[in-house]
């Protein structure tokens, strides 16, 4: 009798098990609620957002230019693609006063900052289209936004910045660039999507001619005192030489954008029951929070949408 007593019991404490494990492995669909405290919403100060029932991650979508749910997976996008730089030149004489300073690009340029590299790829001046400073000044000079739709082909480009001097007996210019900026204007959007900029994708520097021991002269460099691309052209035999060096951006697609953004609100550890946002300017935005449960087991999601008007 002891034995059938004992037997039951670890049946039943076995099936126990087994259901808590079941239990353990169901991932249940988020069901939370978040909702605005105040009824209007004015720019410039915060708005409350109540959480209801908060599941185990929860990200928010403002509305905001950048952080539209719609543009979350958008990493491709038609329309006119600009380019703009700044630059500045000084102490270029005689045939270094002008003209050592080009803009170039290319789709075959193999991306290795090797010098042969760079000599063996077809590239094609653009240099017209931009304003190159000829003030002897190291005031920054807008180089004009300028149209470079016709290379938006989807395929990578390299764009390269190239210092030029065979005259050796004038000394040569230094140049200052800074602030890259590749913009893509879409239909609706308030402003452009960027594309690049001057630290990303970056820039390699390749020195095809020239090559001197000092370890800034007659050679692109960052100068981080002044924040900017800086060229130090070479004084008559001091060496005279030959110089050749480029700034070249690493790879861009000029059809490729970040998709929209969104922001972590909570972690799968931590409590939420409210969070705040303050919109800059008035307008109707439409939020969307999406909430998920996500375990070994499985993953389940939610996504509420609601529209909140800001007003002045």
């Amino acid at each position: 009798m002891k034995n059938i007593i004992y037997k039951i019991s670890s049946l039943f404490l076995l099936a126990m098990v087994f259901q808590s494990c079941e239990d353990v492995e169901v991932v249940e669909v988020p069901n939370f609620t978040v909702t605005p405290i105040t009824v209007t919403a004015k720019a410039g100060e915060p708005v409350e957002f109540n959480v209801d029932s908060a599941p185990n991650f929860l990200r928010y979508y403002s509305g905001e230019f950048g952080h539209e749910y719609k543009h979350r997976e958008r990493t491709n996008a038609e329309g006119v693609v600009s380019m703009s730089f700044l630059n500045a030149q000084k102490w270029g004489l005689g045939a270094n006063a002008t003209g050592t300073f080009s803009v170039w690009y290319s789709q075959d340029y193999d991306g290795s900052g090797a010098p042969e590299s760079v000599n063996a790829a077809t590239w094609t001046e653009i240099s017209d289209r931009f304003n190159i400073s000829e003030l002897y000044s190291f005031t920054l000079q807008e180089s004009g936004i300028v149209d470079i739709t016709d290379l938006a082909d989807g395929k990578p480009i390299f764009f390269g910045f190239k210092y030029f001097s065979d005259i050796v007996d004038d000394r040569g210019a230094e140049w200052h660039f800074d602030g890259l900026s590749i913009t893509m204007d879409v239909e609706g959007a308030p402003a452009p999507l960027t594309i690049a900029t001057e630290s990303s994708p970056g820039f390699m520097r390749v020195d095809v001619q020239g090559v001197v021991a000092s370890w800034n002269q007659s050679k692109w460099y960052w100068d981080s005192g002044k924040g900017l691309w800086r060229m130090r052209g070479n004084q008559p035999n001091n060496p005279g030489i030959i110089n050749e060096d480029w700034l070249i951006t690493n790879s861009i697609n000029l059809t490729k954008v970040s998709p929209d953004e969104s922001v972590n609100l909570k972690a799968y550890s931590t409590l939420l029951n409210s969070f705040t946002h303050t919109y800059s300017e008035a307008g109707t935005y439409t939020i969307t929070v999406v909430g998920n449960n996500t375990t070994v087991y499985g993953h389940k999601e939610k996504v509420q949408e609601f529209e909140i008007v800001v007003t002045e």
